[in-house]
């Protein structure tokens, strides 16, 4: 929509950086990796990031400079540089994202780069979790600039040595524009005349507080957040006044209060801020006009009267037959069957952190169960109300066979960071000082691993007590983060094996200089996690995958391209669960609960080729928070697909 206004003043270049977007079909037109006019709108072009190919374009001119670097005064090889470069570079995907918005804008038109740069660009960033990646990507790319510095430094002073002096180079010009690069993007975002960052929640109390967590991180790094859009409240009643003998709809008036209640604190949390409001449209808004329509709609916030509590929970549902007993044992032979790893994905905003909360409660009636969450952003904390941290905790209600743990990823990282660079130094102590230039080199190489490392090590111990029947859980259920991120989590242990693998040949080559030790076994151990977690990760015994989405166009389209790749990286699925599945009575709401019928019809169709189970979990008001309303909720879950009670 912000697009869409901006073309009226000018050239826009409106660019994704998620890697599960939705853009092409919220504009109702293909989206590519380049620029490239939006039909129907003047002045607009759109484009997605493809880190893959962004990160290929900026290597090949720079690749000999990286390896020259690298090879200077270590033992390193040209065939080993090679083999690093080709796997590595820290959180590169996000830090390519800045980079290819800044390449992007520099024309409005790709095929002739003489034209005048973009008035404006509009950015579509991942959820909130990849996003504050996404935002600390100038300090990783002076972190490899810092990288490269030291390992340069052996070359200066041995040139220094033989000449006297010492005269930049190509190398050093590299390291400067990467410095210079980081600094400048970070200055570009810090920037408030010229970068202005809106930020997009729900009406909801989790939702909110997620986004006051990631407005307080972001600005603690100095980057402003001007506005708040309070996206899909309710609507006002189509009658101002119910019918005579009408009550009207409980079901939008109970989603009215629970609304305004959940907004009260808004003008004070996020005091001093632009703060608007989007209406949930009665029809899914595709394509430019829809969103031309939609953007009318968006209007100033105005802080509503103070409302009661809701008396009692009012829960919609497109199926009115209660479920059978029956029907509850096989949505969790579904879910989870005899896997002892259960996992939740999808996209942001669907209800992955609550479905695999009521999921876990109800595993843990029978069998001792950990829940883990791996998303960045955290949600399980707001789903259960209490504080929740690394180590695995009970939660106020839950059963004594329930203990949940919210990953810290850095804190992991960290440790793991700490007992490498030990076991480096272990290494080289044996070696002259004239070596400390290859001790900086392996020291510094973890610092170059491949991106996301920090979270597969973070999880390579729950693949292990997985294994081994360890850990004191009979079943692990997690809650992933959103599509783009999760995968890149999945995809992530065979690349940083590769990488591990690459360090050990490394060890091999150079045994008689370095020796085996720490540093070997440690290299070995993680190896062999890896290739533990991957395993796992693969085997419909041990575990499934459950994606969660929601009966619209949007949510249901990132599900089936979730699957997708689920399925190319054959990890077993388990069921397709339809969340916030019904509404109320009212026509707005009958036209809703169509919409979604339709388009569970659809999803049925892809489930009859794929073999999995569809599940609706209907939609309640308040959304089931607690341990008690979670587990009530998720034993009214019902199976759609395949039909059978």
């Amino acid at each position: 929509m912000f697009a869409l206004e901006a073309a009226v003043r000018g050239p826009t270049l409106l660019v994704t950086t998620d890697p599960a977007s939705s853009l092409s079909d919220a504009l109702g037109v293909l989206v590519g990796s380049e620029p490239a006019p939006v039909r129907g709108v003047k002045n607009l072009h759109a484009a997605g990031i493809d880190a893959a190919a962004a990160f290929a374009r900026w290597l090949t001119p720079r690749r000999d400079l990286l390896a020259a670097i690298a090879l200077r005064g270590t033992y390193l090889d040209e065939e080993d540089v090679a083999r690093l470069l080709k796997l590595s570079l820290p959180g590169i995907d996000e830090t390519i994202g800045l980079l290819e918005i800044t390449r992007m804008s520099d024309t409005n038109d790709t095929k002739d780069p003489k034209e005048a740069a973009y008035a404006t660009v509009v950015v579509d960033t991942a959820p909130t979790g990849h996003t504050m990646r996404l935002f600390g990507a100038p300090a990783l790319l002076g972190r490899v600039a810092d990288v490269l510095d030291s390992l340069q430094a052996h070359h200066r002073t041995v040139v220094s040595a033989l000449r006297g002096a010492y005269q930049s180079d190509a190398a050093d010009s590299l390291i400067a524009d990467l410095d210079r690069d980081g600094d400048a993007l970070a200055a570009t975002l810090r920037d408030r005349r010229a970068t202005r960052v809106s930020w997009v929640t729900l009406p909801e109390p989790m939702a909110l507080e997620e986004t006051s967590d990631a407005i307080a991180a972001l600005e603690a790094g100095g980057i402003h957040v001007d506005r708040l859009i309070v996206n899909r409240m309710a609507p006002d009643p189509i009658s101002p006044k119910p019918r005579r003998g009408k009550g009207g709809c409980a079901w939008c008036q109970a989603r009215r209060r629970f609304e305004a209640r959940a907004l009260t604190p808004v003008a004070r949390r996020f005091a001093g801020k632009e703060i608007l409001a989007l209406p949930e449209a009665d029809r899914e808004p595709r394509g430019v006009t829809a969103l031309r329509a939609l953007a009318k709609r968006l209007a100033p916030w105005v802080p509503p009267p103070v409302e009661p509590p809701i008396a009692r929970r009012v829960r919609a549902s497109l199926d009115a037959e209660p479920p059978g007993d029956g029907a509850r044992g096989r949505i969790l032979d579904d879910v989870a069957g005899q896997a002892r790893w259960i996992l939740f994905g999808g996209k942001g905003g669907v209800g992955k952190s609550t479905c695999a909360a009521a999921v876990a409660l109800q595993i843990a009636r029978a069998k001792r169960v950990l829940l883990l969450s791996t998303d960045p952003a955290h949600s399980l904390g707001d789903v259960f109300g209490a504080a929740l941290d690394n180590e695995p905790r009970a939660v106020p209600g839950g059963p004594p066979t329930l203990r949940v743990r919210e990953i810290d990823a850095r804190a992991e990282m960290d440790d793991f960071r700490r007992r490498y660079v030990e076991a480096v130094d272990e290494a080289f102590s044996r070696i002259a000082r004239t070596a400390g230039g290859d001790r900086t080199a392996f020291r510094e190489l973890l610092d170059l691993a491949p991106p996301g490392i920090d979270e597969v090590i973070a999880i390579a111990g729950v693949a292990e007590a997985i294994a081994g029947a360890q850990g004191g859980s009979d079943v692990i259920v997690t809650d992933t983060a959103p599509t783009g991120h999760a995968l890149r989590l999945l995809q992530t242990p065979d690349i940083l094996r590769e990488w591990t693998k690459a360090l050990m040949a490394l060890l091999v080559k150079y045994r008689e200089i370095v020796g085996a030790g720490t540093l070997a076994a440690l290299l070995v151990q993680l190896s062999k996690r890896l290739r533990g977690l991957n395993d796992i990760l693969k085997d419909p015994a041990k575990t499934r995958f459950n994606v969660v989405t929601r009966a619209a166009t949007l949510p249901a389209a990132e599900s089936a391209s979730l699957i997708e790749a689920l399925r190319s990286l054959h990890i077993p699925i388990g069921a397709l669960i339809v969340n916030a599945a019904g509404a109320g009575d009212c026509p707005r709401c009958r036209t809703r609960t169509a919409a979604q019928v339709r388009q569970i019809a659809r999803l049925r169709r892809s489930a009859l080729a794929g073999a999995y189970a569809i599940i609706e979990a209907p939609a309640e008001v308040p959304p089931p928070h607690g341990a008690a309303a979670l587990l009530d909720w998720g034993l009214a879950w019902r199976r759609l697909y395949p039909k059978g009670r």
